[in-house]
């Protein structure tokens, strides 16, 4: 031995440099290369989901594309408008024409902003692309035309309707008696302003029995004794058809919201057509987001793609988001950093509550219901029977 060495070994001095991999170095090497194929072999690999992503938010007060949202003809009077209105958008990711990967399905379950769901439970198996946005602009043009109204009468103005038939449904007792494009006069003998008047006089009749109804049908008046049934899940009297208003507008309102589709978009259109018709910012400079659909007489309806909705409003720096009642249960305990949500069912509740915000120096100062606060009240109701 020499130097604490055995013979044959050369001195430390002397050695090659070490280019062996040691254990605990080749096993975290081996891991790493097989990380990185499965994360390839995910990243290929379809599955049957749909991803649910914040998209874009925009101002209902400003412009898209160069175009301004709410513009209003025929000499209706205009008032300058200040913040923001905005409406939301939702991203989905693996509908008709797209794919979500394995691997986008996973990194989508960790983080907060998203949501996913089978794709069954959100589009119908055989839908096509094409089919979805043509459906999609069918119901955005039916928001607009709806937010317009309810812009309008909010503001003052009369909006005349007529209640038409706009689909009998094959094999319900309407079906072969009431015709598309009827134009329903009296339903019992009382006349019908609305369609929520016509489903309201329809309670009066015992389901099984005959409903009288006079309707306009190619210019002539016609007395009909349209067949009834129970609704099994509802408990309600109908007839089977689709009922839609038909307005007789004052006034010319365009609202341009680009290639966004869907109805969830007409509460804050409201809104905007309201601000921008009557004297006065309605925001008072705030920046103030929300969804909803809305009804010609200014009920706020649920939505899909609540939770990005409020997140995408979030990161636009909204500090007051309007949330309709019946998503309730899906925001409660879920809203995103300091934005503040308040639960609306009717059109004059939100614009209440955007008017106190208005007015107010601080939205803590105020005392807005919450979505908790709903769904409690909600499962009392509930647990009562009322």
């Amino acid at each position: 031995m020499s130097g604490g060495y055995h013979e044959g070994y050369p001195d430390p001095e002397d050695a090659p440099p070490h280019t062996r991999i040691g254990r605990r170095s080749g096993l975290a090497l081996t891991l790493v290369a097989v990380l990185v194929l499965a994360g390839a072999a995910l990243s290929w690999i379809p599955v049957d989901k749909v991803v649910f992503r914040p998209g874009p938010v925009f101002n209902t007060l400003g412009t898209i594309d160069g175009t301004q949202v709410i513009s209003v003809e025929d000499d209706l009077p205009t008032y300058p408008t200040g913040g923001e209105l905005y409406f939301t958008t939702v991203v989905l990711d693996g509908g008709p024409g797209s794919k979500v990967t394995a691997w986008e399905w996973l990194t989508a379950r960790f983080d907060p902003a998203l949501s996913v769901y089978p794709r069954k439970d959100v589009f119908p198996e055989d839908v096509t692309a094409q089919e979805v946005r043509e459906q999609n602009t069918e119901l955005m043009q039916h928001s607009q035309d709806d937010a317009a109204v309810v812009g309008l009468r909010a503001a003052g103005i009369p909006v005349p309707e007529e209640v038409v038939v706009a689909q009998v449904i094959a094999d319900a007792p309407a079906d072969g008696v009431l015709h598309v494009d009827d134009q329903i006069l009296s339903v019992e003998g009382e006349s019908t302003t609305d369609t929520e008047t016509v489903r309201e006089l329809l309670q009066d009749v015992e389901p099984g029995e005959s409903a009288a109804m006079t309707v306009l049908r190619e210019g002539e008046k016609v007395d009909l004794d349209v067949p009834t049934k129970l609704d099994e899940q509802t408990g309600r009297t109908i007839v089977g058809v689709y009922l839609a208003p038909r307005y007789q507008m004052p006034y010319t309102v365009t609202i341009d919201a680009g290639n966004v589709g869907g109805p969830s978009a007409g509460l804050m259109f409201s809104l905007a057509v309201y601000d921008t018709i009557t004297e006065g910012e309605l925001t008072g400079g705030r920046s103030i987001a929300g969804t909803g659909t809305i009804s010609g007489l200014g009920t706020v309806g649920p939505i899909s793609g609540i939770h990005q909705k409020m997140y995408a409003s979030e990161r636009a720096g909204a500090e007051l988001f309007l949330a309709p009642v019946d998503n309730c249960d899906e925001v409660a305990g879920d809203e995103p950093g300091d934005l503040t949500v308040v639960p609306v069912a009717t059109f004059e509740e939100a614009l209440g509550y955007v008017e106190d915000a208005a007015s107010a120096d601080d939205l803590a100062d105020l005392d807005l219901p919450t979505c908790e606060q709903a769904v409690e009240q909600d499962d009392e109701a509930t647990s009562t029977g009322d």
